[in-house]
């Protein structure tokens, strides 16, 4: 490995975990963003009644906007932190299949939200036409991509990532990788039943510390790696 490798695989390293923080803080403050921009609104469960769901889309549209806007970003900085987590972990030659598992669900996954994010933008677009009832038909598109959709493709990418890397990461890290693949697998059955919509937030909040936890252990290790062969 020459020393110019060497530093770029630093740098790489080193970003790994910012794209990580920065993706969950941007989700969330795309939560927080609509009940600042829009008091007393909440964001309506797809399986409410008509009226709630049109009532919020037509009063809160501004707050619809940004917050769209931001989860956008967040599925962007997924994107990036999900590239240089497969690029990092092809380094230790490490077998083809875990490294295509990161690489295809963290682009499913990246894929899904940014869809989510642009569908709700278009649902709140300016000028957009009052479509009445069929306003909350559309509410499912946005959901169906951010929700089972998302979570389908993130169950392979947490799958690959626990598999490819586990040796670098702590037991407690590994088994919960596992954990979190499997209820990221059974939100997909929300398309079966609404039983298993809990598991949609249960796969969400606690990946984002999962995976920044992932990013700061594997990055430590890595970092420290390159060192002892630079040296």
């Amino acid at each position: 490995m020459t020393g110019e490798t060497t530093i770029s695989h630093r740098r790489y390293t080193s970003a790994l975990p910012v794209f990580t923080i920065l993706h969950a803080l941007l989700f969330v403050a795309s939560l927080v963003a609509i009940p600042i921009m829009a008091p007393g609104s909440k964001i309506p469960n797809p399986f409410t009644n008509d009226a709630t769901a049109r009532a919020f889309f037509l009063s809160a549209a501004t707050a619809i906007r940004v917050s769209a806007f931001l989860q956008l970003a967040s599925a962007l900085c997924l994107g990036i932190a999900c590239a240089l987590l497969g690029t990092l972990a092809s380094i230790p030659k490490l077998k083809v299949l875990p490294t295509v598992l990161i690489v295809s669900g963290g682009c499913g996954a990246t894929i899904m939200q940014a869809l989510s994010a642009l569908f709700s933008w278009a649902i709140a677009s300016p000028g957009s036409a009052d479509l009445g009832p069929a306003l909350h038909a559309f509410q499912f598109v946005p959901f169906l991509l951010g929700g089972p959709g998302w979570a389908g493709f993130f169950a392979i990418f947490t799958a690959g990532v626990t598999i490819g890397i586990g040796d670098h990461l702590p037991r407690w890290l590994r088994s919960s990788g596992y954990l979190l693949s499997f209820i990221s697998a059974a939100a997909t059955l929300v398309l079966v039943s609404i039983v298993f919509s809990p598991s949609l937030p249960l796969a969400r909040f606690p990946g984002f510390l999962w995976l920044i936890a992932v990013s700061g252990f594997f990055a430590r290790r890595h970092y420290q790696s390159l060192g002892q062969k630079a040296t």
